[in-house]
């Protein structure tokens, strides 16, 4: 399969092409069309000089934030409340535009991280946990009474999620679930699964 060649030319086309039909603003685009954002910030230096060389004004199209120190810091945050992987390589492919602007406003994702408190060695660790920790760790939240369903998993705790499917699970939640042996119904009532673990 060929690899598309972009010019400066094909990239004004497809954003006049979008133009009215799907956003313009950058996260949109660097989220949905990687390839042409990046092309974009390769000729022309910036998707937002981009868009003002298809002859149209960025300053009503940019809908997304404006990247400040504050924000950056505010949006790691919330992905680790939310239980969501803080390991670079997770943010460079799933939350490439904080990624950037943490790179930008911090020199690294490391720094980054550091700056809203949290310990980034710890984030190192979680990427290598062994089949006997990821199963502690499921276990763990199984007696606390937190719902195991792969969209609670996936919302709160996708970090484990990725990793028991991986080691323990053949790609599968479920048989990660078994494998620690958790084959009852893993969504009953937590003062009934407390006091059954107990």
């Amino acid at each position: 399969m060929f690899r598309k060649i972009w010019t400066p030319e094909m990239v004004i086309e497809q954003i006049l092409a979008s133009n009215g039909k799907e956003p313009l603003n950058s996260y949109y685009y660097a989220t949905h069309y990687p390839r042409v954002y990046a092309a974009a910030e390769r000729m022309f230096g910036s998707w937002g000089k981009a868009i003002y060389a298809a002859g149209l004004d960025y300053t009503k199209i940019r809908k997304y934030r404006v990247w400040s120190k504050s924000r950056v810091v505010e949006d790691i945050r919330g992905k680790q409340q939310i239980g969501e992987s803080l390991t670079c390589k997770h943010a460079q492919q799933d939350c490439r535009p904080l990624y950037l602007a943490a790179v930008h406003r911090f020199k690294s994702w490391k720094n980054a991280v550091h700056a809203a408190g949290i310990d980034y060695t710890q984030i190192r660790l979680r990427r290598s946990m062994s089949e006997r920790q990821i199963k502690e760790e499921i276990l763990r939240l199984y007696k606390a009474g937190e719902d195991l369903s792969y969209s609670n998993m996936r919302k709160n705790y996708q970090y484990l999620l990725a990793y028991g499917m991986k080691k323990l699970g053949g790609g599968s939640w479920a048989n990660a679930r078994r494998a620690c042996g958790i084959t009852e119904n893993f969504r009953i009532p937590k003062t009934k699964r407390l006091r059954k673990a107990e």
